[in-house]
């Protein structure tokens, strides 16, 4: 309990006041006592001074501690703040680096032309990446030298300087490989070599990086800084390790368009050249082909006049009309009438591919019945077909069968295929001849069980005077130009004509004919 000191003074000294006037040794004796209540009071008051003393020394270490911890913080949040600014410079410029890269890398992929590829790389897109100067260097295996392609941030007089230096002297000298990476980090890591290229180049800090094409060396990608305080840092590498990549794949991808469009020059000169001679070719070609045509026409008319001739005198022996004729006499002139009706078959065939070949064929375009020619060839060819026991049959449509031809050339056709299917088809053989009309136009395919033909003969069948090489043509002598004037026929008609077949399953010769009427055709010399 506090007690006020002033307060029971103030009352002691009264109390004493009253005592002394009464009994001055009862006023010793309360002096005494008072004494001794003071005494306890000042005691009492130190020990709370002590113990007051001892709080706020606890208080002073608390805020020692705290005030240090503070400072601490504080130390910890302010170096943080540089970190982080550190860390947002190299944030911002790697963000910097890897825009300019992307414009870099798209522009200089936008091109294949590799003078247009080194003028992509421009002096502000380097100062974007932190650099003063660039060069990129090519090898020239012609010159054995390395040639500056483009050159960034140096002065004539610099440009010339380097431009006479020998680069790849310079780097064998010093022991360095085309694939090696140059580097000098700052103005106070250069080597006495290093200084040399610092001295040429007027810079303090450079690295060269290699462009590597499919493992090889192709030249190299110089860039650098004549600031004594900057830095190449590896983080500035990466950068320059994409750059140097994207260049070594727009120079192959510029030296291969180069290569391309060389290659398709030449061979354009060469196709030009070609096309001239095979113009010249095919102009004397069509002179030799229409000289022969007329010439085929002139000795198929000589010769068609004596072998009607010589067919109507053996007529005229066989009927004994000039007198009688033996026998023996009866067989030969059987024979010359034979021979007399193959030879004016083969000036008939001569004169109709030749009129064709001349275009001077007459075309009578009419709307005829397909149904109607198949049926007379099976009725014309019955006697052969019978004589070989070979069944000739037609599959046709319930309906009649219209096209717009030529009939007589159109039969003319269907004769000579059938005519050499019978001829290839051996005894109890079948033969069929299919019609099947279509939107546009029916499709005839003529087939037999014969015995075929190999590959190298279809490639053949359809040329004039050729003969399938077996032993059938071996024994039944043959023109060779019955499948040929066919396909003039055919084609003449605006259809197609081709054969398929396998050895020992037969062939089947397929044609084409237009439903919707033609006009008179058009044909071209071959």
């Amino acid at each position: 309990m506090k007690i006020n000191i002033w307060l029971l003074l103030s009352i002691g000294a009264l109390i004493l006041s009253v005592i002394v006037l009464i009994d001055n040794t009862v006023a010793k004796l309360m002096g005494g006592f008072m004494l001794l209540v003071l005494l306890a009071y000042f005691a009492e008051v130190s020990r709370e001074s002590k113990t007051q003393i001892t709080r706020m020394q606890k208080a002073l270490d608390k805020l020692r501690s705290a005030y240090s911890e503070l400072d601490d913080q504080a130390k910890i949040i302010i170096r943080t703040d540089l970190e982080l600014n550190r860390t947002q410079e190299e944030l911002d410029k790697k963000i910097t680096g890897l825009y300019t890269l992307h414009e870099i890398g798209k522009l200089i992929s936008s091109t294949l032309e590799m003078q247009k590829v080194f003028m992509q790389i421009t002096e502000p897109l380097i100062l974007k990446l932190g650099y003063e100067k660039a060069i990129v260097f090519l090898d020239s295996p012609v010159q054995e030298k390395m040639e500056c392609k483009a050159m960034i941030g140096f002065d004539s007089e610099q440009a010339q300087k380097i431009k006479q230096a020998e680069i790849r002297e310079l780097l064998a000298k010093n022991n360095h490989r085309q694939k090696d990476i140059i580097l000098v980090k700052d103005a106070g890591s250069a080597s006495d070599e290093q200084r040399g290229w610092q001295k040429l180049f007027a810079v303090t800090s450079f690295v060269f990086i290699p462009l590597i094409v499919k493992d090889q060396a192709i030249g190299c990608l110089f860039v650098g800084n004549n600031n004594p305080y900057s830095r190449i840092s590896k983080g500035d590498l990466d950068f320059l390790f994409i750059l140097a990549n994207q260049l070594s794949i727009a120079i192959d991808n510029a030296k291969l368009y180069a290569e391309i469009k060389l290659s398709h020059d030449e061979l354009e000169i060469r196709v030009e050249d070609r096309t001239k001679e095979l113009a010249i070719a095919n102009d004397e070609l069509l002179k030799l082909n229409k000289m022969k045509s007329d010439f085929v026409s002139a000795v198929s008319h000589e010769l068609r006049t004596p072998l009607t001739s010589i067919k109507g005198y053996a007529a005229i022996l066989m009927a004994g009309r000039l007198g009688e004729v033996s026998s023996v006499q009866q067989d030969k002139l059987r024979k010359i009438n034979i021979h007399s009706d193959e030879l004016i078959q083969l000036v008939n065939d001569l004169l109709d591919i030749a009129r064709i070949e001349s275009g001077k064929v007459g075309m009578d375009i009419r709307y005829i019945s397909l149904t109607d020619i198949v049926k007379s060839t099976i009725d014309l060819f019955f006697p052969q077909v019978d004589e070989k026991q070979i069944t000739l049959s037609a599959d046709l449509p319930d309906n009649t069968v219209m096209v717009w031809a030529d009939q007589y050339k159109i039969a003319r056709v269907f004769m000579n295929l059938v005519a050499n299917a019978i001829k290839f088809t051996p005894v109890n053989g079948e033969i069929i001849l299919l019609v099947k009309p279509d939107d546009n136009f029916v499709r005839v395919a003529i087939s037999d069980s014969g015995i075929g033909m190999s590959n190298k003969d279809l490639s053949c069948i359809f040329d004039e005077f050729y003969r399938v090489d077996n032993a059938i043509n071996v024994e039944k002598k043959g023109t060779g130009l019955g499948l040929s004037l066919a396909k003039k026929i055919i084609e003449a008609h605006s259809g197609n004509i081709w054969v398929e077949s396998e050895i020992g399953k037969g062939t089947t010769f397929y044609f084409t004919l237009s439903l919707r009427k033609i006009e008179a055709p058009q044909i071209s010399v071959v």
